[in-house]
């Protein structure tokens, strides 16, 4: 039963470490995509675009193994 309750507070921990990567680069995008507009310039694709996606990958997975501890490949 210990071993339960560890592992369901290490999938936690996993689900809030991604959610906390996720909002911290989506507040990175806004930032950025602000800059860009008061310089009149348009936001081009960038390395953080491609690490917000891979976030958002994460978390989904993470959602999806919710119930049985396992993070199911994409």
């Amino acid at each position: 039963m210990a071993r339960d309750l560890r592992a369901a507070e290490l999938n936690n921990l996993k689900l809030a470490l991604a959610t906390f990567a996720l909002q911290l680069n989506a507040f990175e995008e806004r930032l950025k995509r602000r800059s860009f507009e008061t310089e009149n310039l348009s936001p081009t694709r960038s390395r953080r675009t491609s690490e917000l996606q891979f976030a958002k990958n994460i978390l989904s997975a993470m959602k999806g193994a919710e119930g049985d501890g396992q993070v199911k490949p994409r």
